[in-house]
C-alpha cells in the first residue's frame, strides 16, 4: 500500500525541483514532464491494480495541474485517460530497457499533451483564452516529448531504487518479514 505514496512523494518532488530550476535559469520549452514518466511507470507495473494505478495518475495529473497553473483538472483527466491508453498497451509490450523506457514516456507525454490541448479548446471561450496561444502550445510540444524521453530512465531507475530501498519491489521480501532466521 506504500508503493502508492512513492509514486505521489517522488513526483511532487520532482515537480517542485523541476519548476524550481525551470524558474531559476529561466527555461519555459523543454521542461520534462515528470508525472508523465511515473504515470507510465506505474501503468507497465505488475505491482499495482488498474484502479490504484489510475488514482495515481490522477493524482499525478493533479500535483501538476497545481504546479503549471492549468485549469484544475484537465491535466489530471488526461493522465488518467493515458493510464487507462499505457495499462492496455502494457499487456501487449515490454518495456526491456532505457530506450524502450524513454520511447514509452515521450508517447505517454504526447498523448497527455493532445488530450490537453483538445480540452482547453472545447473550453477555451468558457475560459477567456485565445486559441492562438493553444495552437503555439501544442507546437512546443514535441520540445516537452523530447525532455520527457532524455528525463524518463533517471525517473524511472531513481524510483525503481527507491522502491527496492523501502522493500516494497515486487520479489523483494522485507529483511523484517522473513521471521526467524
Amino acid at each position: 500500500m506504500l508503493r502508492w505514496l512513492t509514486y505521489l512523494t517522488l513526483g511532487q518532488l520532482l515537480l517542485a525541483l523541476v519548476g524550481g530550476l525551470a524558474h531559476a535559469g529561466q527555461l519555459t520549452r523543454m521542461l520534462p514532464s515528470v508525472a508523465a514518466v511515473l504515470v507510465t511507470h506505474v501503468a507497465f507495473s505488475s505491482a499495482c491494480s488498474t484502479p490504484l494505478g489510475l488514482a495515481i495518475a490522477i493524482a499525478l495529473g493533479y500535483l501538476e495541474d497545481l504546479h503549471q497553473g492549468a485549469p484544475v483538472g484537465t491535466l489530471a483527466l488526461a493522465h488518467g485517460l493515458v493510464f487507462l491508453l499505457l495499462r492496455r498497451l502494457s499487456d501487449r509490450v515490454a518495456l526491456p530497457g532505457a530506450l524502450a523506457r524513454a520511447a514509452a514516456a515521450a508517447v505517454a507525454v504526447a498523448a497527455v499533451d493532445l488530450l490537453t490541448w483538445a480540452l482547453l479548446w472545447l473550453v477555451s471561450d468558457a475560459l477567456g483564452a485565445r486559441r492562438e496561444a493553444l495552437h503555439q502550445g501544442l507546437l512546443d510540444a514535441r520540445w516537452h516529448a523530447l525532455a520527457t524521453a532524455l528525463f524518463a530512465p533517471p525517473v524511472w531507475s531513481l524510483h525503481d531504487q527507491l522502491l527496492t530501498r523501502l522493500g516494497l519491489a515486487p520479489g523483494h521480501v522485507h529483511p523484517d518479514a522473513r521471521g526467524p532466521a
